[in-house]
């Protein structure tokens, strides 16, 4: 009977999967139970992108502007009763914000219209708590519309975050939010012309956060409704959150994913334009393997599923001004472009504007650099004149096309032949170090496995290899010079295609290594470029003239040393700087600081350089668990007006404040006197500071000075992190 059943249930799937089959856009396939591996295969072959998905995909890289309440209150995560009347940036322009995302080669930007905290930048009939109560044009301001002009006027797209977590609404956490927040978001849908993208947040993050069932179904309609063409990221259907903030894909990164397809007969409105219940459901998309052979076996639906990769400019989301000197390098954002846009993804990057509402100079710097580094890369096809053959070709698709700067146009093999090769030829010998491939994801995604050959005198060798291409995958590799190289598709699903490919080389990279960057007497500093045959100018100080390097430069004070290079084709690098100090004092360390927060060493806590309320800054020395004694020597008795040490808290990173600091004074180095001792009270505070503890004297003559700041041990018990290791975080010790 029971054998019956099942092929009942077994019959009647078969006929509802048959049924709406039809219906369903190509970005879904249903795996139906008869299905073979090979049949899944084929079926995940040719899933492909929406329209709309394809077209967010093209944009490669878009811009993020975290700007709100939490800039004027210096936090990342706002209050729900924040006062408002801060909010007021009296040098706003929304036209620079577009100018300097455009320059760098974004195409569009997405605003935070509300964050968490609740305050709305548009002038919303639904709350009190938005921009028309603040000071900021007199209330008559509307920041969504401003930059959505500003995005026009500039030919840019416009986006919008709105935050389902609000802190502020009283509504929230009860059946009439959803009303509140549906209302919220036709304001925008409405008001502000063509939307291409709503970016949906998943936080909750107060300790007791009200629990909003939120309905998401409703939202994905009205979008579908009011902006037919627009993605719906991270908690919505069309464009999925890579897994981190770091700016960095994975090496593997499969577009098309198993969904789940729980109900045949209820279909909702709501994921990749004609959804079925179960095909999308917001939940972690983070494992390292989404999309392998392993995991769509076991899938009941296939979803075009592609990944936005975020990461800020600065440390953190919203501006604060101790970031200011920690904006991430041109260099660094290279490297996230070929690790996001590279990786088959679209890079989100945030640039925050600060309290007069303008983006800071630093981060402009660097996004001019970033700007520089990708014309000087792509501005030539090294590739473009090569002679070039395929061991298969289908016909009217021949490996030529990945040449001739059409994406629509692309090379495939015949229906059977899953693995081939592409030959290249050049007239002469070219020299590079980095290459790009795309396929054609309007045929699907495929490539599963490949690698680039170099000829070398009389063999082939391996430069580069991978596994996912996608829309675009980019790859960088020690310099090759050769006049043949070979693409090799090792594995794919069905007869793979590509539909671009390049060779590229970069302008130069250099560094800067010493013996030590914080040193006593001396150090010595060598200067490098990544590629060969380079000449490198270097110049110290605040001298006018570069001079051209030949071998190590030693200092013996704090000296800036400033050096670019040029290739031998004329590419130049943008100009590296690195600072290296003199210690002021020799000093005796008897406990361990931990080495990922060294801040350069033994000597770092008494350079001149003082860190901020960022522990990531390279100037913290933090210890994990354990007291701080340290023993500065004067190497001479001096007279002593004040010794003073900052430590630093932050409670959500684990860091305290010192349980006790005692300071002692000592002329032979084992007798000491206790002059300071002054014994910190425990709090349960989320506000980052930076305190200072200090001794003032009179009279008091000495050789050596002894530190000892005694650590909390654990987290206490009221601590998210209770019975973990506690950290001590300190940096300058000052002596008058």
């Amino acid at each position: 009977m029971k054998k019956i059943f099942l092929f009942i249930s077994f019959l009647l799937t078969c006929i509802n999967a048959q049924q709406i089959k039809k219906e369903l856009p190509e970005n879904i396939k249903i795996i139906l139970p008869t299905d073979t591996k090979e049949d899944i295969i084929r079926k995940a072959a040719n899933v492909i992108p929406a329209t709309r998905q394809f077209e967010w995909q093209k944009l490669e890289f878009i811009g993020f502007i975290h700007f709100g309440i939490n800039t004027f209150m210096d936090v990342e995560w706002g209050i729900r009763d924040a006062d408002i009347s801060k909010f007021n940036p009296e040098k706003l322009d929304c036209n620079q914000w577009v100018k300097v995302l455009k320059d760098a080669g974004i195409k569009m930007v997405i605003l935070t219209a509300k964050h968490h905290d609740g305050f709305c930048l548009w002038p919303s009939k639904y709350t009190d708590y938005n921009i028309s109560k603040t000071p900021y044009k007199n209330g008559k301001g509307d920041i969504v519309k401003e930059l959505s002009d500003a995005c026009r006027r500039f030919g840019l797209k416009f986006g919008i975050y709105l935050s389902p977590w609000d802190m502020h609404e009283k509504t929230y956490g009860t059946p009439d939010y959803n009303q509140f927040f549906m209302n919220q978001l036709r304001e925008l849908l409405t008001n502000y012309g063509k939307i291409s993208e709503v970016w949906f947040d998943g936080a909750c993050g107060e300790p007791n956060c009200k629990k909003e069932i939120y309905d998401w179904n409703s939202y994905y309609k009205l979008i579908r409704e009011l902006q037919p063409d627009a993605v719906i990221a991270i908690m919505g259907p069309d464009v999925r959150w890579v897994g981190t903030e770091s700016g960095y894909g994975r090496k593997t990164e499969w577009s098309v994913l198993p969904g789940s397809f729980q109900n045949l007969d209820n279909i909702a409105a709501n994921s990749q334009q004609k959804a079925i219940d179960g095909a999308f459901i917001p939940k972690d998309l983070t494992d390292e393997d989404l999309g392998s052979r392993d995991k769509i076996f076991n899938a009941s639906t296939l979803i075009w599923y592609p990944a936005e990769i975020d990461v800020s400019i600065r440390p953190r989301w919203f501006y604060h001004k101790e970031d200011d000197e920690f904006v991430k390098s041109p260099y660094k954002l290279f490297d996230i472009y070929f690790n996001s846009v590279g990786l088959n993804g679209v890079l989100l990057l945030n640039i925050p504007p600060d309290k007069n509402g303008l983006i800071h100079e630093n981060d402009i710097k660097s996004l001019k650099g970033l700007r520089y580094l990708l014309d000087k890369t792509f501005d030539v096809n090294l590739a473009k004149n090569a002679r070039i053959k395929a061991s298969n070709e289908l016909k009217n698709h021949n490996a030529k096309n990945i040449l001739d700067n059409n994406y629509n146009t692309y090379w495939t093999t015949e229906d059977t032949i899953q693995s081939a090769w592409i030959e290249l030829t050049f007239p002469k010998k070219i020299k590079f170090n980095c290459a790009m491939l795309q396929e054609n994801i309007l045929i699907g995604q495929r490539i599963e496995k490949f690698h680039i050959e170099s000829w070398s005198s009389s063999s082939w060798q391996k430069i580069a290899e991978g596994t996912t291409v996608g829309y675009k995958r980019l790859l960088r590799f020690p310099e090759v010079t050769t006049n043949k190289i070979r693409i090799v598709i090792e594995q794919s699903r069905t007869n793979p295609t590509l539909s671009s490919f390049g060779l590229y080389l970069t302008p130069p990279e250099l560094s800067i290594k010493s013996t030590n960057k914080i040193f006593k007497d001396h150090t010595v500093i060598t200067i490098s470029s990544d590629q060969k045959d380079t000449k490198i100018f270097y110049k110290l100080n605040n001298e006018k003239r570069f001079k051209k390097y030949i071998n190590q430069i030693v200092v013996n004070k704090k000296t800036k040393v400033t050096a670019y290079a040029i290739s031998k084709n004329g590419k130049k690098s943008l100009p590296f700087e690195e600072t290296f100090y003199k210690a002021k004092y020799n000093i005796i360390n008897n406990s361990k600081y931990d080495d990922k927060y060294s801040a350069n060493g033994l000597y770092a806590l008494v350079d001149g350089a003082y860190g901020t309320t960022n522990f990531n800054d390279g100037k913290w020395q933090g210890y994990h668990g354990n007291d701080i004694d340290i023993i500065i020597d004067l190497e001479e008795v001096k007279n002593l007006k004040s010794v003073s040490v900052n430590f630093l808290r932050n409670i959500p990173a684990y860091i305290f404040l010192p349980q006790e600091v005692i300071i002692s004074v000592s002329n032979d180095g084992k007798n000491y006197e206790t002059v300071y001792s002054f014994k910190e009270e425990l709090k349960n505070e989320n506000e980052t500071i930076i305190k200072s503890y200090k001794a003032e004297f009179e009279n008091i003559k000495c050789k050596y000075i002894k530190l000892y700041a005694k650590n909390i041990g654990t987290c206490p018990e009221w601590h998210t992190g209770k019975g973990d290791k506690a950290w001590l975080f300190i940096d300058e010790i000052t002596i008058e």
